[in-house]
């Protein structure tokens, strides 16, 4: 399936993305609620899209006590089997695992068609092959 890729030299920082996330994730256009985000550099003269950035050697997977994170073509987590005990949102690299109501969750990219990449007008965000 791939991977997200961010070019910063081409992002606004205008949080469609986000909205797009949020509302794909929850039904809400809520971007705290998004499962990226995205960062002001620099005193904000350019920002930083943050997704899952697919580890190769995904520690996520590795300290999952419950084996709820694994790799099929991209890394997911099984919410069904999924504790909330935490662990593989403190060993993200990328800190873009998230918490809700006892289950962990992350960016599993649109199954393969990634609402942030469509919304964004500048190109800043594309599903990149792995």
């Amino acid at each position: 399936m791939g991977r997200l890729r961010a070019k910063p030299d081409k992002c606004t920082g205008c949080n469609l993305c986000l909205l797009a996330c949020s509302f794909n994730f929850t039904g809400e256009f809520t971007p705290h609620l998004a499962l990226m985000r995205v960062e002001r550099r620099r005193d904000g003269l350019f920002f930083q899209p943050v997704t899952c950035g697919q580890c190769e050697n995904a520690f996520c997977l590795r300290v999952c006590p419950s084996k709820a994170v694994n790799r099929e073509e991209i890394v997911k987590i099984d919410t069904n089997n999924c504790t909330g005990c935490g662990l593989c949102a403190e060993y993200c690299p990328w800190k873009v695992i998230v918490l809700r109501e006892g289950t962990a969750y992350k960016c599993e990219l649109c199954q393969g068609q990634p609402e942030c990449v469509k919304v964004c007008p500048t190109g800043a965000l594309e599903l990149e092959a792995v």
